[in-house]
């Protein structure tokens, strides 16, 4: 889990109430208790410091796809617990940025494509996982990929609304009741299918235009045995 923020709430409540095209770079960075050179070292600008902590989620969740060696199923649950549980480990910051995110129309736009970029990082874990090979495996995943973003923000925006109404274990069972629905795309068995898999062996042999059936078995299992040898 990222151990701290990288918002200041202060920042995001002055937003709040002077509103976010009224809030200069200055007052932002007196908010934050650092310099206006600091800020736009740290930040380059006040959309981006807004989201700046999802930078830090995104990269962290590229990592733990990268980095897992279990199954696909089990790695996007840990993927979706890394997104819950960095915004339920601040819930000040959470409230504070759901309500500035409401009420400026631009901020959403950024976020829609932030969405986008989860959804991405998944679809290219399960691409590398040899799970989209095919035109309908490539849409299944991008399917996957969607449906596991929409899960986990309903049960951030529940959590958002009554904190009590869900946790990560709910989110993970809820998520696992998705994914086992593409058992068959994503389940363990194919993986390892698709891993070791056998090559096909390839047999040649030169025989005359006119041999019969007997003389090419013969001379098939003659090259087989030649090759095992």
């Amino acid at each position: 889990m990222i151990a701290s923020s990288a918002v200041p709430p202060a920042a995001l409540d002055l937003l709040i109430s002077q509103g976010f095209d009224a809030t200069s770079v200055d007052e932002l960075a007196a908010a934050a208790g650092i310099s206006r050179s600091t800020f736009f070292r740290r930040f380059g600008s006040k959309e981006n410091m807004v989201f700046a902590d999802q930078e830090m989620i995104i990269t962290h969740v590229q990592t733990t796809l990268a980095a897992s060696s279990v199954d696909a199923i089990s790695t996007l649950i840990d993927a979706a617990h890394v997104v819950f549980d960095q915004y339920t480990v601040n819930p000040e910051g959470a409230q504070l940025r759901h309500k500035l995110l409401s009420s400026v129309p631009s901020l959403r736009e950024r976020e829609l494509v932030s969405t986008h970029r989860y959804e991405r990082a998944f679809y290219e874990f399960l691409s590398r996982r040899n799970l989209a090979n095919t035109a309908s495996e490539k849409s299944l995943c991008l399917g996957v990929s969607a449906g596991l973003v929409a899960i986990h923000n309903d049960h951030l925006r529940t959590w958002l609304k009554d904190s009590n109404s869900t946790d990560r274990s709910k989110l993970a069972h809820d998520v696992r009741l998705f994914l086992d629905r593409f058992a068959d795309l994503l389940g363990e068995d194919n993986e390892q299918t698709t891993k070791t898999s056998p090559a096909p062996t390839v047999v040649v042999s030169v025989l005359d235009s006119g041999a019969d059936e007997q003389s090419i078995l013969q001379a098939v299992s003659a090259a087989l045995s030649e090759r095992n040898k």
